[in-house]
């Protein structure tokens, strides 16, 4: 829909919810603008006997039809009802105003909106010149804006009826940065390596709870030399002899790091190197590896391919197959599906589908998809999505008094392992909302004082689906009490996909004192007082209220201060008592429902997404379903732009022989006449650190090893070797199993100390 002038929408809105006590409100008009006050002028046209619509001088006016059921769906049930008619009804702080709403007439609604066509995407949005009474209720852009649009339009003659679905589009073409997950999980199926990097690296940017936004996941300097350092770290204890398809041979030593470079190049790009990439990183390897060895060699060429942006960045940019539209190639599919579905790069049987030119066709995706979704990796995507939706990563990080580490853990296994269960019986969001059976670990049973744990079925009263997951709960909660507001907003926010607008910043938003006096909902009832407040917490907290039997660690509680509590609640009219309650309502929510799948493809395809009312969707079905969408594997651009570098076929033999006669064979020097070693100290801490070492027979002979080198501290324990002291040196030597090496083969070790 096409963008409008500020011009209309309505007037002073406080919100719905309870009615504000008219004695207790200030003037009704104070903060509204004039020209929406009681007189006449402006006011809606009025029909004549003919039913045509006519202004005052009784010509009639050309425009739609006063067609009640559109007003009422299009603009009344989703805004108008939702943001308004608290304040703007008879008895309301906006009852002087010439928009004024009555709930038994729809009819006069319709004219009451229309009316006042000139302030309806100015008023709320509080871009009026004299702002708006009730606070900035709705965000340029919005849902409800488009709403409201809509009917500006409509009252201009623009009569479009339809109301517009969710289009399926394809996307810019792009480059996508693997954010800290994915590289860690990839480093791991590529090197063989578990790389715990994501808590050192600089944080990955958050959009709208989103750790993936593709437009947010950039490489600063900071982060550059972050990568460096963890190539180098990774490279130095990487089992290069392991990766190794070749034997280096006496005069075939180039050949067999070319053949080293190309495989491992080609895993690591997810696409096939060009010549001269394979020329690039074998004319490195050969000037190291003359003074360092062949070894070496290879283990600064795996540093720069980890620091390549080829590695670090996904390729979406497909080759022009029309006027500006772009066709992924059989590789960046095979990437997508991977990192979609895995969160990672792709394995060994998509590698071969796009060598062969077999991820082209719907048939051929969708046959792969079905593969990949019964590998249990798809479903610790499914448990991974979650979090994300729910922003559960939170609870590592929040302050609650009673949260230990232990109960951390227990309840984000909770949610994560409930969501694996039901995803393996095709089980739907209404059995993971609603439904009563659930994993209850351990220590999460003895926190909720009860003996069953493991897989069991709640009582469905006080515990019974996702939100009364401890997760859940404590995320959104305070330090020492429940948080009606965080509550409700994440309810807004994160399960009805809407974006709420800020506070004014004039207001103080603390919560209430957590010494004051009577209950949780007691202390909120201020926010329903105050214009200025209830414009927005008539929003949020009666679906916050709805949650008060359990407080800042999810534990159920039938009374607070003395005093029964009070879990009644109300969802945009719909009126529930308790969580349990509220579930069914929300499962009959199709803005719910829609905002799940829309989710799914916001994170699926890290950018803005919509998606239409689904049903009771499969917990996995929208995972499933995302590749079979244009946005998956269409992409938009100009035709000038250049095609990607992910095409074609992988090198041949002959190709990577005559890339390797180019750079000559290499006699390789240092640690080649023997034993190679590195030393990795992999953690630290004040008192204590915990090294690795990697030792490598770079000969064509077995041989028992022995490496030494000068440690800093003192050993208190190892592992796969053992030691003696000669001077300052730690001579290093291989247990029974290991203590000889084949040729070419190699072995890792480990210890911890004190400094």
């Amino acid at each position: 829909m096409k963008l409008h002038g500020l011009v209309l929408i309505l007037g002073a809105a406080c919100g719905s919810g309870d009615k504000v006590d008219p004695s207790e409100a200030s003037d009704p008009t104070d903060g509204v603008d004039s020209d929406i006050s009681g007189d006449d002028e402006g006011s809606p046209p009025e029909p004549d006997d003919t039913g045509e619509d006519v202004d005052d001088a009784g010509v009639p006016v050309e425009g739609c039809p006063e067609d009640v059921e559109v007003f009422e769906a299009r603009v009344w049930e989703p805004v108008l009802s939702v943001y308004c008619q608290g304040c703007h009804q008879a008895d309301g702080p906006a009852a002087g105003t010439r928009m004024v709403f009555d709930e038994d007439d729809m009819l006069h609604n319709l004219r009451a909106a229309s009316g006042v066509a000139d302030l309806l995407l100015v008023k709320p949005t509080g871009l009026h010149e004299d702002g708006h009474g009730g606070g900035e209720l709705v965000l340029p852009d919005s849902e409800p804006w488009e709403a409201l649009s809509f009917w500006v339009d409509w009252t201009r003659g623009i009569c479009d009826e339809e109301e517009e679905g969710c289009e399926d589009s394809p996307l810019p073409r792009r480059l996508w940065r693997l954010d800290h997950a994915q590289y860690e999980r990839t480093v791991q199926d590529l090197l063989g390596i578990s790389a715990e990097y994501s808590e050192t690296f600089a944080p990955d940017v958050q959009i709208e709870g989103f750790p993936n936004d593709v437009d947010a996941l950039l490489v600063s300097g900071l982060l550059a030399d972050q990568y460096r350092n963890a190539a180098e770290d990774m490279a130095s204890v990487a089992d290069i002899s392991g990766l190794l398809t070749c034997v280096p041979a006496e005069g075939a030593t180039t050949q067999c790091a070319a053949e080293f470079i190309e495989s491992l190049g080609t895993r690591a790009f997810r696409r096939p190197m060009s010549s001269e990439e394979l020329e690039t990183y074998l004319t490195l390897w050969a000037e190291i590896a003359e003074e360092d060895g062949f070894f070496e060699g290879l283990r600064w060429v795996v540093a720069g391919l980890l620091q390549s942006p080829h590695f670090l960045y996904r390729s979406e940019l497909g080759v022009l197959t029309g006027e500006g539209f772009y066709r992924l190639t059989d590789w960046e599919i095979a990437s997508e599906l991977s990192y979609l579905i895995w969160g990672s790069m792709p394995d060994n049987e998509l590698f071969v589908a796009a060598a062969a030119g077999e991820l082209s066709t719907p048939e051929q995706i969708h046959a792969q998809v079905e593969r990949m979704m019964d590998d249990d990796r798809a479903l610790e995507t499914g448990a991974n999505f979650v979090e994300i939706w729910l922003q559960l990563g939170r609870l590592t990080s929040v302050s609650r008094v009673g949260l230990t580490w232990e109960l951390q853990q227990a309840m984000l296994e909770q949610t994560r392992e409930t969501v694996k269960v039901l995803s393996t019986t095709e089980g739907t969001l209404s059995d993971l909302v609603g439904g009563q059976e659930t994993y209850l670990p351990s220590e999460l049973a003895s926190h909720y004082g009860t003996a069953e744990s493991g897989w069991i079925e709640q009582d469905g009263e006080t515990y019974g689906g996702l939100l009364t997951h401890g997760s859940f709960l404590t995320v959104y909660a305070l330090a020492d009490g429940s948080s009606p507001v965080h509550r409700g907003v994440a309810v807004r926010e994160r399960m009805l996909c809407e974006k709420l607008p800020p506070p004014p910043s004039n207001l103080d938003t603390s919560p209430p004192a957590a010494d004051a006096e009577g209950t949780t909902r007691e202390k909120y009832a201020v926010h329903s007082s105050l214009p200025e407040c209830a414009s927005c917490h008539d929003l949020i907290d009666p679906i916050g209220f709805g949650f008060e039997n359990y407080d800042q660690l999810g534990r159920y509680r039938t009374e607070e201060v003395g005093q029964p509590v009070d879990a009644s609640g109300d969802l945009d009219g719909r009126t529930f008592d308790g969580v349990q309650d509220f579930a069914e309502v929300l499962l009959e929510e199709a803005r719910f429902r829609a905002c799940y799948v829309e989710t799914w493809r916001r994170w699926g395809m890290g950018t803005e997404a919509c998606a239409d009312d689904g049903g009771d969707v499969a917990l996995l079905d929208p995972l499933r379903e995302l590749p079979s969408r244009k946005a998956f594997t269409e992409r938009l651009g100009e035709d000038s732009e250049g095609s990607t570098k992910a095409l074609g076929s992988r090198l041949t033999g002959d190709e990577i022989a005559a890339v390797a006669a180019t750079v000559g064979e290499i006699l390789p020097g240092g640690a080649s006449a023997g034993v190679d070693f590195s030393l990795v100290e992999t953690t630290t801490w004040v008192s204590g650190f915990c090294a690795d070492g990697t030792v490598t027979n770079t000969t064509a002979e077995p041989v028992v090893w022995e490496v030494r080198e000068e440690i800093s501290g003192t050993i208190t324990s190892i592992w796969n070797a053992e030691y003696v002291l000669d001077g300052d040196e730690h001579v290093f030597t291989g247990v029974e199993w290991n203590a000889e090496l084949a040729p070419f083969g190699s072995t890792t070790f480990g210890f911890c100390g004190e400094r």
